[in-house]
């Protein structure tokens, strides 16, 4: 693990306090990528997700990537040209904008 994705890892936690901030109902256990790594999205809490469940199988994980289209609309993952960090994500905390801190503030949606 570099030491970017430790950061990102742990300051991602600290904000979503161990919640799926999607679901807000499960614990967190994985890092979701809004712009995926192959497409040059970076590991920065901009670009992360806490999220509960594993991969494509289940939980809001799952969801994500089962469902592209409401994943997208709702900015948990995002187009590679686009800025994560100008695009709203909805959350436990509503819509919002993810900054590289490990910070939100309220946005509007749309």
């Amino acid at each position: 693990m570099n030491r970017a994705e430790k950061e990102s890892r742990r300051l991602v936690r600290e904000r979503s306090g161990g919640i799926c901030e999607i679901c807000g109902e499960a614990r967190a256990t994985n890092f979701q990528h809004r712009k995926a790594r192959s497409h040059k999205g970076l590991w920065a809490p901009s670009n992360g997700l806490d999220v509960c469940g594993m991969g494509n199988a289940f939980g809001c994980h799952g969801y994500i990537h089962q469902n592209p289209e409401k994943a997208c609309e709702n900015g948990w993952t995002v187009k590679s040209w686009d800025d994560e960090r100008d695009v709203p994500v909805k959350t436990i905390y509503g819509f919002v904008l993810l900054d590289d801190e490990g910070s939100w503030t309220a946005a509007e949606h749309v």
